[in-house]
């Protein structure tokens, strides 16, 4: 297969960058995956988009695939070899550049999923990175319909950087503030945390409302946490709950599959577009950079360009 484009995972790619990482495997859900582990030398990355340029001769539609547009979860590279079903044909009214999204979607779908968030609850995302972006994107399709004078079912988006605070207004929050406003704008029913600060996850206990829940996506690697979590904690009756994309939560698995749910998925790229979410491509050779740039916050999204004229 040769690559058209894919996306870094500026949470989990970043945390490996870094080595703030633990000795654990890859993805023991992702074909391909399940045998490798955490420790360098490193193949990374999870969100390749190419053409198929050869089948073996046992893959049975062998010739209705050859020259087709597919997703793989495989790491950056120009040239891949994958089983056959280990790839997801893109359809064609999808763009290879917002295909790359496939799993930044598909994570933030199962973070609404597992707040399960009600009619006339207000939510809050801490991080508006990425993901935190796209959870955003998502709720708000529902807030749209449902918001009731601004005082019901709100999104409000929290982040330290006014760039990205502007981009989750145009991304369908219902209002954006600084880490620093967070205790006269809440409480809220649902806090979700995908900042990879911990700061931020004390700020989402402190906000959450007695009863309320606390959602945390982010991988926070193998930094020592330390939260206050005091009488007031103990009495609340709040819920901490993780989120993880790589299978289906118990209380969801007799509703939902991952084939389900990667149907979703597909639909909600549609109506997202997140392509729009890219704030520079780059080779590569270029890797260095991109994630150093990631790392200073200078970027939202990063995509590297492996067919100069197929994903622009």
């Amino acid at each position: 297969m040769k690559a058209v484009c894919s996306l870094i995972s500026s949470g989990t790619e970043l945390k490996i960058f870094k080595g703030l990482f633990d000795d654990a495997a890859l993805d023991v859900n992702i074909k391909g995956m399940e045998d490798s582990t955490m420790k360098y030398p490193l193949s990374y990355g999870y969100s390749l988009v190419g053409i198929v340029t050869r089948c073996s001769p046992d893959v049975s539609d062998a010739k209705s695939i050859i020259g087709k547009t597919v997703f793989t979860f495989s790491p950056h590279s120009s040239h891949v070899i994958v089983d056959r079903d280990a790839i997801q044909i893109v359809p064609d009214d999808i763009a290879p550049e917002d295909a790359i999204f496939m799993p930044s979607v598909e994570t933030a779908l199962s973070l609404v999923h597992d707040a399960i968030p009600r009619v006339g609850e207000n939510v809050v995302i801490f991080g508006q990175g990425i993901i935190g972006l796209l959870v955003n994107a998502i709720l708000s399709l529902n807030t749209k319909t449902f918001s009731l004078n601004g005082k019901f079912n709100t999104v409000t988006a929290v982040d330290t950087l006014y760039e990205r605070l502007a981009i989750a207004s145009k991304m369908g929050a219902s209002q954006v503030i600084l880490p620093s406003d967070v205790d006269t704008a809440g409480p809220f029913d649902v806090s979700i945390e995908v900042s990879g600060n911990s700061r931020a996850l004390q700020s989402a206990i402190d906000n959450t409302r007695d009863g309320g829940r606390v959602i945390i996506g982010s991988w926070y690697g193998n930094s020592d946490i330390k939260l206050k979590l005091g009488i007031d904690f103990h009495r609340s009756h709040k819920t901490i709950k993780t989120s993880q994309v790589s299978t289906i939560p118990g209380g969801l698995s007799s509703l939902w599959s991952k084939e389900r749910r990667f149907a979703l998925t597909w639909e909600l790229l549609r109506v997202i577009k997140p392509s729009r979410l890219i704030t520079k491509k780059l080779t590569l050779d270029q890797a260095q950079e991109a994630y150093m740039l990631l790392d200073q916050g200078k970027e939202i999204a990063i995509s590297f360009v492996f067919n100069q004229n197929s994903c622009l």
